[in-house]
């Protein structure tokens, strides 16, 4: 017979879910051999696994039939899909929110370790170790509006991973990507508020920010303006553009968060009036916040900051080099830079407001500063960076050091982009259009790729106003050498997409390039047969050749703010 001590012990049977569990609504399990008989959830997170709520004891209480247990329903009371019984129309009292299982607690993790791998770098929106803490401890299950932002941040870190964006090779991009974006990002909207409040919290406020850009991540431009719209009316509301409109009471780490979301929002601003056309609704000249602490996440929290930190940057003048060897310090390099895209922008659009003759125009220069002035303040930042800001080397799988060339990866795109903006504000041959667009390419061609694509579908709107640059040049009379210029810059966009490999969009965009080249290329192999003068017009001293709409037709960006307007 088999002794008692050989016997296999009996599995606990659960008849009560801990405290743990059961304000979260998952399942408690116990964990097998742990001798504190705790269940698996709380071994994992590393929680106190109790049972000291109040027991409710089912059935009819003693003394009542079950005719009084429940009312009927009546003419005063209504039936809601998320209630059980009917609740008193006019009662003032509401049901508590309870979070939705949206995913399992493993899948949101992952799901923010990605958030932190490829989105914070650029949208560095969370003091990184206390918010990866409560994600851990399910916090998020607990808070209406911290629910929002985490199913925001899971909506942005899944929409990244659908379109390669990961950066580690361990991630399984097919399971995360399986996860739906559009999940997650309907469940952050139904956990916002129904109405606004006097009083907005900071993760309100965050959420509409990842919803913004989750939306563009989705390709929904009005989506986008809508939640960039609302965190802009709470800060308008609240003075929030004047840091002495804060609460008083601030931690260190929300006050550092501010200040990021603050600048990072204002980013996001500048971005949707140059590649959306909208208004700008936050001026740099109006917002007296400051820079964020150069400081990394890890030498700060709210007991203070563990290494003496720099001056906070005073936000009415660009920041000067005060802590080069932090990552924030490139962040805010950055900032520096889209604040003059800021005005770059404003001095192109006073130009298209309506038709003028270039005599008007160039009298309205003379008003806001020159083009030069602009480009020697760009150069002048760019070069006083410090070496790792300016040399973008390859990934290398350690997140601290890579956030470095994330900063320097973003730096190189944004000046970039203020060149393709400066080329636009002001009239240039074609030979000097395509000398500034070919060198832009070659500058995305320097960047790893593997940063490329952690910038995703924001990178492409970037590389739109190359293509409409050359939408503008093709539309124009050209001599055989000019196109032969488009022609090598049109090669070398296609391959840059074709490197980058963000979703489907960007291999759609360099197949309509190739295919795009080779229609010219047959059209002008074919110009001396005979040619529509409706379509085509040769001039024969110069032997201009106007490329017919048919071809510019399937060209895949369509002119927007790069096109100086004609007369």
């Amino acid at each position: 017979m088999t002794s008692d001590s050989n016997r296999p012990a009996k599995r606990r049977r659960v008849t009560q879910a801990c405290d743990y569990c059961h304000r979260r609504s998952i399942r408690c399990q116990p964990a097998v051999g742990d001798i504190h008989e705790r269940c698996t959830n709380c071994v994992d997170f590393e929680q106190p696994c109790t049972r000291d709520r109040a027991v409710r004891r089912r059935g009819v209480k003693p003394g009542r039939s079950m005719s009084q247990q429940t009312p009927s329903p009546s003419l005063h009371t209504v039936q809601t899909p998320d209630s059980s019984g009917p609740i008193p129309s006019h009662s003032s009292v509401s049901l508590p929110w309870t979070a939705p299982q949206v995913a399992s607690q493993a899948a949101i993790v992952d799901l923010i370790d990605v958030y932190i791998e490829v989105v914070y770098p650029i949208f560095p929106l969370f003091h990184r170790p206390s918010f990866l803490r409560k994600i851990s401890r399910g916090e998020y299950m607990d808070s209406r509006e911290m629910f929002a932002v985490t199913m925001a941040a899971c909506a942005l870190a899944s929409a990244r991973a659908a379109d390669n964006a990961l950066f580690d090779s361990n991630w399984d991009a097919q399971t995360l990507g399986s996860m739906s974006s559009s999940v997650f990002y309907e469940a952050a909207i139904r956990a916002l508020p129904k109405t606004d409040t006097p009083e907005h919290s900071l993760n309100l406020m965050r959420a509409y920010a990842l919803l913004s850009l989750t939306a563009i991540q989705h390709g929904n431009t009005r989506d986008m303006q809508a939640y960039l719209g609302k965190y802009h009316a709470l800060v308008a509301m609240d003075g929030l553009h004047d840091e002495a409109n804060w609460p008083r009471d601030l931690t260190i780490i929300e006050l550092e968060e501010r200040r990021r979301l603050y600048w990072s929002m204002y980013t996001l601003d500048i971005f949707s009036c140059i590649v959306f056309n909208s208004v700008i609704r936050s001026r740099e000249e109006q917002s007296v916040v400051r820079y964020p602490t150069e400081l990394d996440d890890a030498c700060f929290d709210n007991t203070g900051y563990r290494t003496e930190p720099q001056s906070p940057v005073d936000a009415i003048s660009p920041s000067s080099s005060s802590s080069p060897d932090s990552w924030v310090h490139g962040w805010n390099i950055v900032t520096d830079l889209w604040r003059l895209l800021e005005h770059v922008t404003m001095k192109l659009h006073s130009h298209t407001k309506k038709k003028r003759s270039f005599l008007e125009i160039a009298a309205n220069f003379e008003a806001s500063p020159p083009t030069s002035k602009l480009q020697a303040e760009v150069n002048r930042i760019y070069f006083g960076l410090p070496y790792h800001f300016r040399e973008i080397k390859e990934r290398t799988g350690d997140q601290a050091k890579d956030r470095y060339g994330f900063q320097a990866a973003n730096i190189t795109a944004t000046v970039q982009l203020l060149r393709m903006v400066l080329l636009a504000s002001e009239q240039n041959t074609i030979e000097q259009r395509c000398q500034v667009v070919s060198e832009v390419v070659n500058a995305f061609m320097r960047i790893p790729s593997s940063y490329l694509r952690a910038i995703s579908s924001p990178l492409l709107h970037h590389l739109s106003g190359i293509g409409s640059v050359l939408g503008g040049v093709l539309g124009e009379p050209l001599l055989d050498y000019q196109y032969q210029q488009v022609r090598t810059v049109l090669l070398s966009l296609a391959q840059l997409l074709e490197n980058l490999d963000i979703g489907i969009h960007s291999v759609k965009s360099a197949q309509k390039l190739r295919a795009l080249v080779v229609q010219i290329d047959e059209h002008m192999a074919s110009r001396g047969s005979a040619v529509s003068p409706a379509t085509m017009y040769m001039d024969p001293h110069n032997r201009d050749l106007q490329l017919p709409q048919d071809v510019l037709s399937e060209w895949p960006w369509k002119s927007g703010f790069m096109h100086f307007p004609s007369e």
